[in-house]
């Protein structure tokens, strides 16, 4: 079982599931990793990291390397 964060913990701010941001992968399917960044898959069935998602890590566990995927160009 998968739990989330109350709305409220993150309200004010952008969030992948409670107020995600404009963002054009906003549509595609999430996939959550174990190390909890949430990707988006694109229509070519890569994973690229949800902008939300990786902003939000990148506050609370800075000099991580969450944005490293295998890109095709798509995001």
């Amino acid at each position: 079982m998968i739990r989330y964060h109350d709305a409220e913990a993150c309200a004010g701010q952008h969030c992948t599931l409670h107020n995600p941001s404009d963002h054009h992968m906003r549509d595609w399917p999430l996939t959550l990793r174990e190390t909890t960044l949430m990707e988006r898959k694109c229509p070519h069935g890569i994973g690229h990291p949800d902008p939300d998602s990786l902003a939000h890590l990148q506050r609370v566990a800075p000099g991580g390397a969450w944005d490293i995927h295998g890109c095709d160009g798509c995001c």
